[in-house]
């Protein structure tokens, strides 16, 4: 080691060993505190944050640091998660549209009359629109003779009559 300071006192002759020290020290510094950083953005951003804290340290600090920023991922693990909530977040808004379309307002064949679509009677003419199935309790058209979801056959003399189920 007094071979080395040797070496820098005949090439800085101005400088002191207490000045070599603390240039040292202070270089030491530096290295750590990009270590600390490098492994703090490294394991937010899932990467190998050992490995890149070695690196850094081995290759003396500054120059392993700026290829970690350039070679680094732009998203960190939070930022990906949030990513992916949002699209969770469109795909129930799609959702939660798609049933509000469902169940937008029709007019009545008969009367004319703004209803709901998912209505079986008009409340304002008393017109049959749909019928429960009474196997499985969907709802399908009137003018059905079977079932589609449970192949239940409709009896004709229900329907004429009117009967409200």
């Amino acid at each position: 080691m007094n071979n080395i300071i040797e070496l820098l006192k005949s090439i800085f002759p101005w400088m002191t060993t207490t000045d070599f020290w603390v240039i040292l020290f202070i270089y030491l510094l530096i290295v750590f505190a990009l270590s600390v950083f490098v492994y703090r953005d490294s394991k937010a951003r899932g990467g190998n944050a050992v490995l890149w804290v070695i690196f850094t340290v081995i290759f003396g600090g500054i120059l392993p640091y700026l290829f970690y920023l350039i070679v680094r991922s732009p998203y960190t693990e939070e930022d990906l998660r949030e990513e992916e909530l949002q699209k969770e977040v469109v795909e129930l808004q799609k959702k939660y549209y798609e049933v509000m379309l469902s169940k937008e307002m029709v007019r009545c064949p008969v009367c004319g009359e703004e209803i709901q679509a998912d209505y079986l009677y008009c409340p304002y003419c008393f017109t049959q629109l749909k019928k429960k199935c009474p196997k499985c309790g969907r709802v399908v058209k009137k003018d059905y003779k079977i079932c589609p979801y449970c192949g239940y056959v409709f009896e004709e003399e229900n329907e004429e009559k009117g009967v409200i189920e």
